[in-house]
């Protein structure tokens, strides 16, 4: 920590705020960096998808202000982060507490950020800025309070050597609960807050089927984000075990209706996902990175992750051995080739498939 005075609005305050300073800040838990880090793609053994191990390291900061060493009643503070000094589109905390656990930023990119203490009779003091910059180790897993297996399908590297773009499509378990007879929702307020607000969440794609298994989505026909959020059903049957999702004909509309949907820009940023967030929703993840130009090792690693996530159970990369032959048994140079020219074959547009390519890559 170190120590500076502010005044503003006729509050003059000494603060000490951590400063994070150049080091690099990683956001992946000492069993995540574990498996990230292993060139062998082999999970520890302890990682069973029985356990909630998927969610991040959080940045915690503590702060304090002080009048010459006097305490001043603070009734809260606001913690800033931003991008840029203008912060003129920064994420906002506001906290009663001098601390703040803050998940969920972008991977590989500095952040400036800031306290405002706010007195009891609302006059305000704003600390100086202050700087960190976080690591780039994808995936860019995070915490959303009431979900398991979220990560962004953002911040890998592909082929050509630019950046999946991140904030823009994130996978994730679901948000109510399955199979019941009236909708139960297990996302909480403040996940719903995380999703909505500061990750601006404009549709959700939910890959349950609605009217078989006893209403497999709980009932549900509208986003548990709320209004503004789009609800986008694309039913999808699950994986049991031997099917080829890219194979069998029943499973064609949904992947047809998946690329139309993330073809339109109007509907970033989207949340998808399945059940708990691995099977259906990791086809689409693969496909979608795989399309990309991420490389098969990464793929191989994102779908592995979901061991961290309470999944009910662990899974294997011999899990989508059937469709990853399917995909390696058509024509191209490059898996990204042989993806285009495997969902092209499915039907999928040709235009649909340049439109998830421009919006999901950074320039």
């Amino acid at each position: 920590m170190f120590t500076f005075c502010a005044c503003s609005s006729g509050v003059n305050l000494q603060w000490k705020i951590d400063d994070l300073g150049a080091e690099l800040i990683g956001a992946h838990t000492e069993l995540q960096a574990k498996f990230l880090n292993d060139k062998n793609l082999i999970l520890p053994s302890s990682v069973k998808g029985e356990t909630e191990l998927s969610r991040p390291v959080p940045i915690h900061l503590e702060w304090s202000a002080t009048d010459g060493g006097s305490e001043v009643a603070i009734s809260k503070y606001l913690l800033e982060f931003s991008t840029d000094t203008k912060f003129d589109r920064a994420i906002t905390y506001e906290t009663t507490q001098p601390e703040y656990d803050v998940y969920n930023l972008l991977l590989g990119t500095p952040y400036y950020y800031r306290v405002t203490a706010v007195t009891e009779g609302g006059k305000k003091s704003v600390s100086p800025l202050c700087v960190l910059e976080t690591a780039a180790l994808a995936p860019r897993n995070m915490y959303i309070d009431g979900v398991t297996n979220v990560r962004d399908l953002g911040g890998w590297s592909t082929e050509n050597g630019v950046k999946v773009k991140q904030g823009m499509l994130i996978r994730c378990g679901r948000l109510n609960k399955s199979e019941q007879p009236e909708v139960e929702i297990e996302i909480t307020q403040t996940g719903i807050y995380q999703f909505k607000e500061v990750l601006g969440v404009r549709s959700e794609i939910d890959l349950r089927m609605p009217d078989a298994h006893d209403t497999e989505n709980g009932g549900i026909t509208s986003s548990p984000l709320g209004k503004g959020v789009k609800y986008k059903n694309i039913p999808m049957e699950w994986w049991k075990g031997g099917e080829n999702y890219l194979k069998d004909p029943i499973y064609r509309p949904a992947i047809l209706s998946f690329f139309e949907f993330i073809a339109d820009e109007s509907n970033y940023p989207i949340i998808f996902h399945c059940n708990i967030g691995t099977d259906r929703t990791g086809l689409f993840a693969f496909l979608v990175n795989g399309l990309l130009g991420v490389s098969e090792d990464d793929l191989y690693r994102d779908y592995l992750f979901s061991n961290y996530a309470n999944i009910g159970g662990n899974r294997s990369i011999g899990n989508i051995k059937s469709y990853v032959d399917t995909i390696k048994s058509h024509s191209g140079s490059t898996l990204s080739q042989k993806i285009e020219n495997c969902l092209l074959k499915i039907g999928v547009q040709q235009s649909h498939v340049d439109a998830v390519r421009r919006i999901m890559t950074e320039e």
